[in-house]
């Protein structure tokens, strides 16, 4: 009988063992994943071609924007009446009331930064609050001794 207990306590001494090298290991993992000057080393190179793509994207659209924007001549300057003063403000006024709602590629990028924003605050608020309650379980551990 005393082999039978011997036995159990040596079982339990090596599922002590292995538990504790799982958790350093899970530890090790998890700190590894949340350092985030590790991660920069990693994905520096593909950060920084995502962004150089996006800088160059940016400056094509914006050169083809301005390359086949059409500018109507200027009409030579002549004396102007009141009356087509009054006519060429309520022309622009309805040209602004018609553009002014964004292109519809802002609207999009917008609602997509949104998106990202509410689903990173939402991450950073679970981090924290899992942090906090595995700190809560270490500690409540750590007084009573195990």
């Amino acid at each position: 009988m005393a082999t039978g207990v011997a036995q159990a306590q040596q079982q339990r001494e090596l599922t002590k063992q292995r538990l504790a090298a799982d958790a350093a290991r899970l530890q090790a993992r998890v700190r590894a994943e949340l350092d985030w000057r590790a991660r920069l080393k990693r994905d520096g190179p593909r950060l920084i071609a995502l962004g150089a793509g996006a800088v160059v994207l940016v400056g094509a659209i914006v050169v083809l924007r301005a390359r086949l924007r059409r500018h109507k001549e200027a009409e030579p300057a002549g004396t102007v009446t009141l009356e087509e003063l009054a006519a060429e403000l309520r022309e622009i006024r309805k040209h602004i009331d018609k553009s002014g709602k964004p292109p519809l590629w802002q609207q999009a990028l917008l609602r997509g930064i949104t998106a990202a924003g509410a689903a990173g605050g939402t991450l950073a608020a679970r981090r924290v609050m899992n942090q906090q309650s595995s700190g809560g379980r270490e500690e409540a551990a750590t007084s009573r001794g195990h």
